[in-house]
């Protein structure tokens, strides 16, 4: 019974401290890591995109991964979440292209339409 208490208070744990995170959070950037994203590239366009953030200094910024958008005509994929405002989809990003996004769309608040899935 005592490690099953324990093994709740852990959880209780993490997902506290996930949420704070989470609240400390005011922009999200999403690429799609499934087998079709890492095959167009979207490992180095995570990368470029974690080291842009790094080396500009920014906080409250989280780069996140996730599955299939089932568009792997577009990959890779990345999706810029800014806290109270309409998430906006990238298609076909590199390195590159990351990298401006973290300059003119995070830093800068310029989205980059022709980037932009319509």
């Amino acid at each position: 019974m005592a490690n099953a208490r324990k093994a709740l208070d852990e959880v209780k744990r993490l997902a506290t401290e996930k949420k704070q995170r989470a609240a400390s959070e005011t922009t999200r950037v999403i690429v799609g890591t499934a087998t079709c994203g890492v095959s167009a590239g979207a490992r180095t366009v995570v990368e470029a995109l974690a080291d842009e953030i790094g080396a500009r200094k920014l906080e409250g910024v989280a780069v996140t991964e996730t599955g299939c958008s089932g568009r792997c005509d577009l990959e890779p994929l990345v999706q810029v979440q800014r806290h109270g405002e309409a998430p906006v989809l990238y298609y076909h990003i590199t390195p590159e292209k990351a990298r401006r996004i973290v300059q003119q769309h995070i830093q800068n608040n310029e989205v980059i339409h022709e980037w932009v899935v319509a």
